[in-house]
């Protein structure tokens, strides 16, 4: 696995925050360089994983302190950020790699999850601390619609398709989260302001789902599974617009499949209000609106 090297422009001109940040890549390089160590793998994974978690929480709360002896106005919303790493994507990474016993697939997902939140946290939100970008803003009305939608998603893949989720993240930033496949949906309101719905699926979330749509067994990502996906991405957002009609009165208009490389700039580019990822008993879910 490839780990992006620093660069100047991760500097937020906070010596104390920068040196951290450089230390947490540095500590994901040499996990990357695990598998050349096969005899050992298991047991050094362990260590860095368990390493890199108590680093980044020490590292939180220097930087926390550090916001609040600025009196940082956004320190409640960036902290909440440090919270749901800390209390949600980290859990749920160290679930999947202890269920699979530190499978090589598991260990880069870990890896890969972590980097591009701590490159894209620097970027939109560490930057912010010292004026170098405008912060990104959520309100409350946001946080709130956040929390509903990821409530009914999780009651709608459960009755649905009798799969278990549980919320990831709530600022998902286009991590990598294995092999996955997008449907975009555009809405339509009366007025003609469009609203745009990403639905993602990890490949072993697809063949799951589809297999229980098709009551047999399906062993292939294909033309008809992503079919059957798109489908199912219509459904949910059916159920989704019955429980939100005041947020979501919009008439699907266009659909189609991307890749993750156009979701992902996608992402990078708009910074989606609602951007979630869930971890389910089948693989990973994510869920973005675009206004």
């Amino acid at each position: 696995m490839t780990v992006m090297e620093w660069n100047d422009r991760l500097n937020i001109g906070v010596d104390l925050i920068d040196n951290a940040h450089k230390k947490l890549f540095s500590i994901m390089r040499r996990m990357a360089k695990l598998q050349e160590n096969p005899d050992n793998y298991k047991l050094l994974c362990e260590e860095g994983i368990k390493y890199f978690k108590s680093y980044t929480l020490k590292h939180f709360a220097e930087e926390e302190d550090y916001m609040q002896s600025i009196q940082y106005r956004r320190y409640e919303m960036h902290k909440r950020l440090h919270d749901n790493l800390r209390d949600n994507t980290l859990p749920s990474l160290e679930k999947e790699v202890l269920e699979t016993d530190y499978s090589p697939e598991s260990v880069q997902n870990f890896m890969g999850v972590c980097m591009a939140w701590l490159t894209q946290h620097i970027m939109n939100e560490d930057r912010a601390i010292t004026g170098k970008i405008p912060p990104l803003q959520q309100t409350a009305q946001e946080k709130d619609i956040i929390r509903a939608l990821s409530q009914s998603l999780i009651q709608i893949l459960e009755t649905t398709l009798g799969i278990h989720a549980e919320v990831a993240s709530e600022h998902y930033q286009g991590e990598p989260a294995g092999a996955m496949a997008f449907c975009r949906l555009m809405y339509q309101s009366e007025n003609g302001k469009s609203l745009f719905a990403y639905l993602g699926f990890e490949d072993k979330l697809i063949l799951s789902a589809v297999s229980e749509m098709m009551g047999t067994q399906v062993k292939k990502v294909d033309k008809m599974s992503l079919s059957a996906i798109q489908l199912l991405s219509r459904s949910v957002m059916q159920n989704l617009r019955q429980q939100f009609p005041d947020v979501l009165d919009y008439t699907l208009k266009k659909e189609n499949l991307i890749s993750y490389e156009i979701m992902f700039k996608t992402i990078q580019n708009s910074c989606p209000p609602v951007s979630i990822l869930f971890r389910t008993d089948r693989g990973y879910f994510v869920f973005c609106i675009q206004t």
